[in-house]
């Protein structure tokens, strides 16, 4: 078989990798149905390295098979495809002691292959012609040959893999029989418990086998055991299942934690119909037991309460230790600070989410523990809306918007009033005939009793009669030097418009503070009657006025 240079899909599957093989034995029938399209890594082939019928092999579309030899002697065994015309290859290696992934790597791992081109039933035969076969055609008549090599000796208490590699380009799958041959590669012992403890917690139990067992002859429901004196039993599984065929440990999970005792845990037949099974079928018998011990240093608890002491620059968190069975213990906070004080008190300088771990520790066991809070005191703000000026007998409206976890709020009004309330009665100011400036001030207090302040300038004007004055001398001297419409503090969508004697607009505000100075792009205008209009809404009534009028200019 030639180096196929398609790339295809790595394999990922359970059994597609030397690490994941297929755990077998001689007494079954292995069946693969169908065959996943993937693999091009190279495998020595030390055989075939050199002369004539050199080659590179792969691992092509690939499943491995792992086994260990019992009784030394030869094997036999018969690969059979779905697809009789189907073109599968093997090689066997020995992997005693090594990384099973160094088949790729190390030709010393080689114990025989035949990589014949020719389709249809391959493996070894007592009556092969050859050791092993390298690639060849895939017919007599262009000098293919024969898929069959002789059985090779394997030695007692070493591992094999056995690799199948699917040369045809389908997934039609085949069938994997070991017929003969003096070599057992079926384990005569029962599988049997050689231990078991309690973990860390009270709430597992391990149980170690004195061989691997099929993972999934493992009932999901803990069912497989039972618990004296009695506990209840929540689940069960292997370690390292997940990723593999079998697993000589078991975790069985209780529903609750263990009280200091001695334990016995028995098996029995599981939901699944059956006991533990070993690669062979071999079952664990029922009533095999073993009895292990839970102390009370095995029941340490990390576990811990906590305080807040908010302030107003930074909080402190209050530590409170209720660790139980443990003699030593770590604090980290937000994975930086740590310490191992009983009660710690931490001074946090900033807010939001804080995550607290402890790992609560004795001579045999340790747990951890983690919890979050949020620290959300952010600090007062004060503010309030409020008009900036105030016409003479009108009344006004303090609205409080401060935010924070406000407790208090003290209002001083700048006119002899005060109050204490968050929404403060209506507050009247005297005309006294000058406009006159108050200092509104409020401040507020939170929970932690941290304060804030807000201030802001209230304006008490003489009159709110919106007039146009009829003549102004814009000569600098600080008086009438402007032309706008005065007091139109109450006025919104206000347009102000001046034309000079040829229609012409001179100047156009919607602000009523911004004032004609009597220019026009720079430039002085000439003494005259200029026409002004004014339109408006009462922000008070809603009431719309329209105005127009003439204003001399005087120089």
């Amino acid at each position: 078989m030639p180096l196929d240079l398609h790339a295809q899909a790595i394999c990922t599957l359970k059994g597609q990798t030397p690490a994941s093989a297929f755990p077998v034995c001689g007494i079954k029938s292995f069946s693969q149905g169908s065959v996943s399209i993937c693999g091009t890594s190279s495998i020595p082939v030390p055989v075939c390295a050199t002369g004539p019928n050199s080659f590179i092999a792969t691992n092509k579309n690939p499943y491995w098979y792992k086994f260990t030899c019992y009784q030394t002697g030869t094997l036999i065994f018969v690969i059979t495809p779905n697809t009789i015309s189907d073109d599968y290859d093997w090689q066997i290696f020995d992997i005693t002691g090594v990384d099973p992934n160094n088949v790729f790597t190390d030709p010393n791992l080689f114990v025989c292959c035949n990589w014949s081109g020719v389709g249809g039933l391959t493996g070894t035969a007592d009556t092969a012609s050859a050791a092993n076969q390298c690639a060849s055609p895939s017919t007599y008549a262009q000098g293919g040959v024969s898929p069959f090599s002789k059985p090779p000796t394997l030695i007692q208490g070493h591992t094999y893999l056995l690799l199948v590699s699917h040369y045809t380009d389908s997934q039609s799958g085949y069938t994997l029989n070991f017929t003969g041959g003096t070599a057992s590669i079926t384990d005569p012992n029962l599988p049997t418990y050689t231990k078991a403890s309690g973990i860390c917690g009270g709430k597992e139990i391990a149980i170690k086998m004195n061989k691997t067992i099929l993972c999934n002859s493992i009932a999901a429901d803990g069912s497989d055991f039972s618990l004296t004196p009695n506990a209840s039993i929540q689940s069960a599984y292997g370690v390292g299942c997940v990723n593999n065929f079998d697993t000589d440990s078991i975790i069985v999970q209780l529903n609750n934690p263990l009280s200091p005792n001695v334990y016995t845990v028995q098996q029995l037949m599981g939901t699944d119909g059956n006991t533990l099974l070993d690669n062979c079928q071999n079952a664990v018998p029922l009533s095999t037991q073993a009895s292990f011990t839970i102390t009370s240093q095995q029941l340490v608890k990390a576990d811990f309460d906590y305080t807040i002491r908010w302030g107003c620059v930074n909080d402190t968190v209050d530590y409170i230790l209720k660790a139980q069975n443990a003699t030593n213990w770590v604090w980290t906070f937000d994975n930086a600070t740590t310490s191992t004080m009983a009660n710690p008190a931490i001074i946090y300088s900033s807010l939001g989410q804080k995550t607290t771990q402890l790992i609560a520790s004795n001579t045999v066991c340790a747990d951890t523990i983690t919890k979050n809070f949020v620290l959300d005191n952010y600090p007062p703000k004060a503010y309030f809306s409020a008009p900036d000026y105030i016409c003479p007998n009108d009344a006004v409206t303090f609205t409080d918007s401060s935010t924070g976890l406000l407790t208090k709020w003290h209002w001083d009004f700048g006119n002899g009033q005060t109050s204490d309330l968050q929404t403060p009665p209506l507050q009247n100011y005297p005309n006294t005939n000058i406009s006159t400036n108050y200092l509104i001030q409020l401040l507020v207090t939170d929970t932690a009793g941290c304060t804030a302040n807000y201030t802001k300038i209230l304006k008490a004007v003489t009159n709110c009669y919106i007039a146009v004055p009829s003549a102004f001398t814009p000569n600098g001297d600080g008086l009438n030097d402007y032309l706008y419409p005065l007091n139109a503090y109450k006025a919104i969508n206000l347009r102000f418009t001046v034309y000079n004697r040829f229609g012409q607009v001179i100047f156009y505000t919607t602000d009523w503070t911004q004032k004609w100075d009597g220019t026009l792009n720079g430039l002085a205008q000439p003494t005259g009657t200029y026409v002004w209009t004014l339109s408006y809404t009462d922000s008070q009534t809603g009431e719309k006025f329209s105005l127009k009028g003439t204003t001399v200019l005087i120089r």
